[in-house]
């Protein structure tokens, strides 16, 4: 058996609690129309999830709840409870007993269970796949659903034959497979653009990050090269600096010896001594005095074009500064994009291990709660089995007694027995007597009774009233005599009867006693029963209840270990977070550094203008006073010349010494101004290279002496360096590291994208292997239901044939299926076109041919009977009862043959109007007698039915090779790789055929084009000649 009960409550017609027990084999259910019969199917239908309001023959889902009558409250809630028994493990569930349970409250809330715990619908349906019971299986044949089945379309009929196969698990599985593989292509189309919006970047960066590394390269190259030209320069001013000093020392010597003589000559000319010599030391004063102005102007001329070098690098530096402030600002964004983004993901992820933790703590208060009541259940057990030893060594005090009691009332019995003097004979014949004198008496008074009754009929005449009276008074007296003979006859037979049975059926008899002890020995036994079931019930429950904790733990098991994932992924994402705001930070700390330094840079920049100008003012005021002092420099010298020409005998010799000194002079300041100049020109090289590069040129003094190349060469290469960086234009300084950052992210979706491919592969492999298999499941289930459908037909019908065809056969899981039908003395035709009865027939057949495939636990059948004649009803019961010994049958019914086939009758019945009852009758083998139904003895040869032709079966994919390092090679996969470089190559072959016959087709053009040409200057020399010739006659 496998439905054992069904419960209701508020469902439809069924105000009160109504409770059913299906028993084994065929139960009938019948009532008059409209007392609620159907009710019992939709209620079984809507306990197993059915959602379709349609076929609950409602308008809205509340309307399957108790609506009211005149006399009754409309209800709030319907509940529907369906036991079923799994003792032969149909359903995947340990339990050998399962109850389904059904709750709907009008407010639209509803709740499912399983063995009292909640589930959902979709869980229900799965439950029941493939076992051909559920709310649209072919376990269920409601009115009309008998020639829907035939009516539909041929692909609706399916569904029968997808149940009987076992595939509608499989199915369900193919249509979440396709589902996850439409996702998947979607999840791969999302990544491919994403792919593609990387690779752009991906691309672009990479070319901005060569010509950054090549500008930075050759940067370094104008670094070394602008290096060396200092170095060189340097040393070429530090060597010019030593040989100047050493020649400004000889000069020194040479003018003070000079100035020695000079003043000797002077001395002897003594009117005009003193004259000249203050001239003369005014025109030192004042040449001292220019050469100073001189080196001043000097100085400020290098010091301006320094400004002016400081302020062209200043204007770079600033524009770099700007460029990189404007990478750093996008650095920024995409930053704090991504921040976001994070942060997003981060408090979704904290949301789902804050429900995790609730769930982990309900399980946890669940099992708790569990194992208390496990104890006390324990506790209560080890209880209940003390009271059943106490209990049990009372029953053996109370057999012992028993059998005592017993012993007396034999030896009592004979004993009494023997002391009556009873005798079996003499109380038979006492009896026989009795009875005989009853008998007597009643034919007497029946004859009496007849004669007065024809004579009260009648008219009669005086003498014969008073005869008839006299004969009635002697009648009486006859009857008086024959109840003395009864009273007679009866003291016999009390004197022939044992008058001690009175006492030992008296109150204080030993029978009475013997009964009080029975009595007691049984109300013993039934509270041993009744403590023996309390404690299976509690060791169910205890095994429910350990079940409950194992269920439990596993699925705190998995929440744990999904909360220690999601944990992981939190600390991931906020690693992750961390690692972008320490990026933002330092970006940002960047972009100051940066700001700060271009503001650094613009106010060394104005400085610097400030600086210029005030320089060039100098300038103009130095260059000023450097004419004034040499035009008065002209008037001394005039002076002098004056007074040395008054001057006789040593004024050519003065003037010889004069010109010495003068020259000695020149030479003085020439050299002192050269080794100023170089003083200031080694102050420049250094102050510039630590202006323009923030290095002290010192640093690599060591390098100026390895210098093998010349100025001119390095000059050159410095030129081609700088033309260089002019060529890379506009460059991205950021472009390497950025370009690394969006390398690893391409890297990590590349890896994404072959790990979804791989999943995609995984999906269409399973999604093959299911429909291959449940190609194979469904032909062999298909084959085997039409050959017992052909044979159940020609059994119900005596003869005739009947065919299930394939639409499609190459396509065999979604292909239609056509029924065709030849009852007995007809052509073979489409059901279409039968009669009422023959169409239910047919799908009966159908129905058991399904049966004699994988029968149904259990099958209710609504009023299919209706539309056949009784010779048909016999036929339909007869194969019913051959199937009652391995399904359980309730089949709704008005047919009396139906109802005497069926070994159990629930009547339903409306005592209070709109309120269905329950009636249950057993039907016993003497209840049935005089319904026995016609059966055809004769032997019934089944006919062979050649299977489907022409039928494909999808291909399983080949099977993977694991191979010892772990990996996994699928020879599908290698075949379409091969077969792809194959084409490639093909391609490449092909390209290079194509290129080299572009190549001689454009030779030949080439020189068919020459040839013409050539023709063409012959022609033109030709007629060139001609004309000369012409001309010359």
């Amino acid at each position: 058996m496998f439905l054992k009960s069904l419960d209701i409550f508020g469902f439809k017609s069924f105000a009160d609690r109504t409770h059913i027990d299906f028993a084994d084999g065929i139960t009938a259910l019948l009532g008059p129309n409209g007392c609620g019969k159907s009710n019992v199917v939709d209620a079984i239908k809507w306990v197993l999830a059915e959602n379709k309001v349609k076929n609950l023959r409602a308008a809205e889902k509340t309307d399957v709840i108790f609506n009211g009558t005149e006399r009754r409250p409309a209800l709030n809630v319907a509940e529907v409870t369906l036991t079923m028994s799994n003792e032969n493990g149909l359903l995947p569930m340990e339990e050998s007993e399962i109850a389904i349970k059904r709750r709907l409250y009008r407010s639209g809330e509803q709740q499912y269970f399983i063995n009292n715990r909640e589930v959902s619908g979709r869980d229900i349906i799965k439950l029941f796949m493939d076992t051909g019971v559920g709310k649209s299986s072919y376990s269920i044949m409601e009115q009309g659903q008998v020639s829907q089945i035939l009516s539909s379309k041929p692909e609706d009929r399916r569904y029968i034959f997808e149940e009987a196969a076992g595939i509608s698990r499989s199915k369900a599985e193919v249509a979440i497979a396709e589902r996850e593989l439409e996702q998947t292509r979607q999840n791969m189309q999302q990544i491919e653009v994403a792919m593609a919006e990387i690779k752009r970047s991906y691309d672009s960066l990479k070319i901005q990050a060569e010509k950054t590394i090549k500008y930075r390269k050759v940067k370094e190259d104008i670094f070394n090269y602008e290096l060396d030209i200092a170095l060189l320069r340097l040393k070429s001013f530090i060597t010019d600096k030593d040989r100047h000093e050493k020649e400004l020392e000889e000069v020194t010597k040479k003018r003070d010896l000079i100035r020695k003589e000079i003043e000797e000559i002077q001395n002897t000319i003594s009117e005009n001594t003193d004259k000249v010599q203050e001239m003369q030391r005014q025109v030192y004063e004042m040449q001292t005095e220019l050469i100073k102005i001189q080196t001043e102007k000097n100085g400020k001329l290098d010091l301006a074009n320094k400004y002016n070098a400081d302020a062209r690098n200043l204007k770079e530096k600033i524009s770099t500064i700007e460029i990189r402030i404007r990478t750093i600002e996008e650095s920024i964004d995409n930053l704090q994009d991504e921040i976001d983004e994070q942060e997003a993901d981060l408090h979704s992820k904290e949301k789902q291990i804050a429900e995790a933790e609730k769930n982990i703590s309900d399980f946890n208060d669940n099992i708790n709660a569990c194992g208390i009541q496990i104890n006390q259940n324990n506790k209560k057990t080890q209880d209940n089995k003390a009271l059943a030893a106490e209990l049990d060594e009372a029953r053996k005090e109370l057999q012992k007694e028993l059998a005592s009691l017993t012993e007396d009332i034999v030896t009592m019995l004979d004993s009494k027995l023997k002391s009556a003097g009873f005798s079996e004979e003499a109380m038979s014949k006492a009896k026989a007597n009795l009875e005989e004198a009853f008998s007597r008496l009643k034919i007497h008074a029946e004859g009496r009774k007849n004669v007065y009754s024809d004579y009260a009929a009648a008219k009669h005449e005086n003498d014969d009233a008073v005869k008839t009276v006299k004969e009635a008074a002697d009648a009486f007296a006859e009857t008086e005599a024959l109840i003395k003979n009864i009273e007679d006859a009866f003291a016999e037979y009390e004197k022939a009867s044992p008058a001690f049975i009175t006492e030992f059926l008296s109150p204080e008899g030993i029978m009475t006693k013997k009964r009080a002890v029975d009595q007691k020995i049984t109300e013993n036994q039934e509270k041993i029963a009744s403590l023996s079931r309390e404690n299976d019930r509690l060791q169910e429950e205890n095994a429910d209840l350990a079940a409950k904790i194992e269920e439990y733990k596993e699925t705190l098991s998995k929440l744990r270990e999904n909360k220690a994932r999601m944990e992981t992924q939190i600390q991931a994402a906020m690693q992750q977070a961390s690692l972008l705001r320490r990026s933002l930070v330092s970006e940002q700390n960047a972009l100051r550094t940066a700001n700060e330094e271009l503001d650094e840079q613009n106010r060394q920049s104005e400085e610097l203008n400030e600086k210029i100008i005030e320089i060039q003012e100098e300038l103009a005021e130095i260059e000023h006073r450097g004419r004034k002092l040499a035009d008065e420099l002209k008037e001394l010298d005039a002076k002098i010349a004056e007074s040395n020409s008054s001057v006789s005998g040593k004024k050519n010799k003065l003037i010889k010494m004069q010109e010495d000194q003068m020259k000695c002079q020149s030479q003085f300041e020439r050299l002192s101004l050269s080794l100023n100049s170089a003083d200031t020109e080694i102050r420049n090289i250094k102050q510039n290279f630590q202006d323009q590069h923030s290095r002290d040129l010192m640093e690599f003094e060591e390098h100026m002496f390895k210098i093998t190349k010349p100025t001119a060469e390095i000059r050159e290469l410095l030129n081609e360096a700088k033309e260089q960086l002019r060529s890379c234009g506009q460059v991205n300084l950021m472009a390497p590291e950025e370009f690394n950052e969006v390398k690893d992210r391409y890297e990590r979706q590349k890896a994404n994208y072959e790990d979804t491919q791989k999943s995609l592969d995984n999906l269409i492999r399973v999604s093959e292997e299911i429909k291959s298999k449940s190609s194979e499941m469904f032909l062999e289930t298909y084959n085997k239901i039409k050959k017992n459908f052909h044979n159940m037909f020609r059994r119900l019908f005596n003869g005739g044939r009947a065919e299930l065809r394939l639409e499609d056969p190459q396509n065999v899981l979604t292909s239609g299926i056509d029924i065709l039908a030849q009852p007995p003395g007809k052509k073979l035709e489409s059901i279409a076109l039968l009669s009422g009865g023959e169409k239910t027939m047919t799908a009966v057949a159908l129905l058991f041919a399904t049966y004699q495939v994988r029968p149904s636990p259990f099958c209710l059948l609504d009023e299919i009977d209706a539309a056949l004649d009784d010779k048909n009803v016999s036929s339909f019961v007869t194969t019913l009862e051959s199937f009652a010994n391995v399904s359980q049958y309730i089949v709704i019914t008005h047919n009396k043959k139906t109802v005497m086939g069926a070994s159990t009758m629930l009547g339903i019945t409306m005592e209070e109007s709109g309120v269905s009852k329950i009636i249950a009758l057993r039907l016993d083998e003497d209840i049935k007698i005089g319904a026995r139904l016609d059966k055809d003895n004769e032997s019934f040869v089944e006919e062979d039915v050649p299977p489907e032709e022409n039928a494909y079966i999808p291909p399983r994919p080949p099977k993977r090779i694991y191979n010892p390092d772990g990996t996994i090679t699928d020879p599908e996969l290698e075949r379409i790789k091969k077969e792809e470089e194959e084409r490639k190559a093909e391609e490449k072959r092909l390209a290079k055929e194509a290129k080299k016959a572009a190549e001689a087709a454009e030779a030949a053009a080439s020189e068919e084009m020459a040839a013409e040409t050539e023709n063409n200057e012959t022609e033109q020399q030709d007629s060139v000649t001609e004309s000369e010739v012409q001309e010359a006659k």
